[in-house]
């Protein structure tokens, strides 16, 4: 084999090889979302005539179901749409023989390792045989574990 020809070929396969380097290592904005996180919340809260805040912890996974879609469960179940550094949550559905609640969420930011959130439930839930109005707001911080 000629130089000319050798040259040629090893331009054509290093250009090959480079346009393919770029698709294998591609990272998608739901990549970085992906993990297990330490969640801790305050929550303002109202049910019937009592009120107050509580504080509450617990874990988050989110798991990455396309290149701008991922799903959480633990702490809250649901899906979301992520768009850069910010996931758009579904709102939530619960409802059982103790009531029902419905859950929004506003936008969450990743910023590091950290996620912020704020959620809002509205609802009823029994107490005693009764049902009482229910409202919740919630400040989500989570912090993404060590991978």
């Amino acid at each position: 084999m000629n130089n000319t020809l050798k040259s040629i070929l090893l331009f054509t396969i290093s250009s090959v090889l480079l346009s393919c380097s770029g698709t294998l290592n591609k990272v998608d904005d739901a990549d970085a979302f992906v993990g297990t996180y330490n969640v801790s919340v305050v929550e303002q809260v109202v049910w019937g005539n009592d009120s107050g805040t509580l504080t509450n912890t617990g874990t988050l996974m989110i798991t990455k179901i396309s290149a701008n879609r991922v799903q959480t469960s633990g702490f809250f179940r649901t899906q979301g749409e992520v768009m850069g550094k910010t996931v758009y949550f579904e709102a939530m559905h619960s409802s059982d023989s103790e009531g029902y609640t419905d859950d929004v969420f506003g936008p969450g930011t990743l910023n590091g390792n950290v996620l912020t959130v704020t959620g809002n439930s509205t609802g009823q839930l029994r107490y005693n045989g009764i049902l009482y109005p229910y409202r919740r707001t919630a400040s989500i911080t989570a912090i993404k574990q060590n991978q």
